[in-house]
């Protein structure tokens, strides 16, 4: 075996390709500007953005944008030991969907006030705003809001490392287009 042959297998054994993680357990961490929800109970839903050490911002119902931890997520009367928190993965893997783009909306928009409205502005139109960037958007429920997920799960699916990339175009290797459907999944903080 040539130098040269052995210099490319040892590359190849050191940067292989893994392929996402498998579910082993059930809960996943979030990441920065992923999309959080908590459930309330009769069908309601309350939503907001991860921005990173254990922080959430979301709409409350006094109209205030406000930057909160795990347990304040929860709305009074919830009880935050017996509920959880969840948020969008890749179906069938532990791959979080999230931007960093969608936090920094999210965090912009930190002391804001706005009239609420539980139909017509709520939670969720704040959350569809930090995703799109056009907070003034007809989103009035949680499934219009999965309806914008999906729509936009392109841009909330993480890149490939450059390096990844090149050793892929060197090898001439094609992408495995992702799975574009998510599910969610319960959120460990710390």
């Amino acid at each position: 075996m040539t130098r040269s042959r052995r210099f490319f297998r040892m590359l190849r054994k050191t940067f292989r390709v893994k392929p996402a993680k498998r579910r082993k357990e059930n809960e996943v961490a979030p990441v920065r500007g992923c999309v959080l929800r908590c459930d309330l109970g009769l069908l309601l839903d309350h939503t907001g953005v991860y921005i990173g050490r254990g922080r959430i911002v979301s709409l409350n119902r006094h109209g205030q944008v406000r930057i909160e931890t795990p347990v304040s997520f929860f709305p009074p009367g919830t009880n935050p030991e017996k509920s959880k928190i969840y948020t969008a993965c890749l179906k069938g893997t532990d791959v979080v969907l999230a931007s960093s783009v969608v936090a920094g909306r999210a965090k912009k928009k930190n002391n804001a006030r706005t009239e609420y409205n539980v139909l017509f502005n709520n939670c969720h139109r704040f959350t569809c705003g930090c995703l799109t960037g056009d907070f003034e958007n007809d989103v009035v429920s949680f499934a219009m809001l999965e309806e914008v997920l999906t729509r936009n799960i392109r841009s909330l699916i993480p890149k490939k490392a450059w390096w990844q990339r090149l050793w892929d175009f060197i090898l001439r290797r094609k992408r495995p287009e992702p799975v574009l459907k998510y599910e969610w999944r319960p959120v460990k903080f710390g």
